[in-house]
């Protein structure tokens, strides 16, 4: 066995080799559905020359730009190749051996994966049949072992949102404790309001965020950190020599300096979820809403017909044979919700049985 810390033999990664490009309905990972204008992205491409491929990221002026967009200093930001890499430096600064990570569960598998990868115990917090889960449950789990707690904000798979106030039990304690608590806003846009502000009254709390999901930029790899200067100067430490790509960066700017683009698709994306979820409800069928750009649906059938209609098209990519606790179907689906998706013949189809 070469000299490797032996517990990442023990650590399962998946890999996906499913070229998606090939489907005309991309619904199954929470990314921007449609496409954007033909205007608004040849705009962008203008931007591009011979430089951005060869010279080094220039980052500074993206860093600001977010910094600006969330009204706070350019320190308390810290830039990653995705909301995940966010994450996982998170893990790097507070995870050893023998430590202990709470969350929820379900949360966003990778949790689990980069706790496993520092050899910590990852401990969850079970949702109730109400489809939340209880802070003071969270709490009471807290000990000398834990050295970080990280809550999705909406969440993901289930879309709940919790308020400051609410959260106010388990911000208090681990502020207490000095145990970093990281608030992971993947999908903030869609959702009551940020939490941001939170990093300036609480010096331990840190908050994620992405391009890859209301700001249509899966694609580029772009997140960020949201923190105090204190913790920022030690999460800094683990910074990559370039965090994000030259490309990856005018593109980054480009969203920020035209934001309206951003907030017409999102709010066309909660309209159209609204349209859908009353639709189904009409056609006899079980929903489950989110704050986030998905929905979930099933029926008395287990969605036998929802699935055949689905799967008979071969440009739809979906996720089926989800589960949702306390209930004992297997194969409810989710789908990632794009403009005007309830007009499409398919989920006509779906939706008229």
């Amino acid at each position: 066995m070469l000299k490797v810390k032996k517990w990442l033999y023990d650590v399962e990664r998946k890999e996906s080799l499913i070229d998606k490009s090939k489907y005309k309905f991309r619904l199954d990972q929470s990314e921007r559905v449609d496409e954007f204008s033909n205007e608004f992205f040849n705009g962008f491409l203008k931007t591009l020359n011979q430089t951005d491929f060869i010279t080094y990221p220039y980052l500074h002026k993206l860093k600001n730009n977010i910094a600006l967009y969330n009204n706070v200093d350019i320190k308390n930001v810290f830039l990653t190749p995705g909301s995940d890499m966010a994450i996982k430096t998170m893990f790097e600064i507070c995870v050893s051996s023998g430590s202990e990570v709470l969350s929820t569960i379900p949360s966003f598998p990778m949790y689990d994966v980069y706790c496993n990868i520092h050899n910590g115990t990852f401990k969850t917090v079970k949702y109730n049949k109400n489809l939340t889960y209880s802070i003071n449950s969270l709490c009471k789990m807290v000990n000398d072992k834990t050295s970080l707690i990280i809550l999705a904000n909406p969440n993901s798979p289930i879309g709940d949102y919790k308020t400051e106030e609410e959260l106010k039990p388990i911000l208090e304690l681990s502020n207490k404790l000095n145990i970093p608590l990281l608030i992971d806003e993947a999908y903030v846009e869609f959702s009551p309001g940020t939490l941001k502000d939170l990093v300036f009254k609480y010096n331990n709390v840190c908050v994620s965020r992405t391009f890859s999901k209301a700001w249509g930029a899966a694609g580029i790899r772009l997140g960020y950190l949201i923190g105090d200067e204190d913790i920022m100067n030690v999460i800094n430490k683990c910074r990559i020599m370039y965090e994000v790509t030259g490309i990856t960066a005018k593109f980054g700017c480009y969203l920020l300096e035209n934001v309206n683009e951003v907030v017409n698709y999102r709010d066309s994306i909660i309209r159209e979820k609204e349209i859908l979820y009353d639709k189904l409800i009409e056609s006899g069928f079980d929903v489950v809403s989110s704050h986030a750009n998905w929905i979930h649906f099933n029926d008395n059938d287990n969605n036998q017909i929802a699935t055949n209609i689905l799967n008979d098209r071969k440009d739809i990519s979906y996720k089926g044979h989800t589960e949702i606790p306390y209930d004992d179907r297997d194969n409810w689906i989710r789908l990632t919700i794009g403009q005007n998706l309830h007009k499409e013949d398919f989920m006509k189809e779906i939706i008229n049985g």
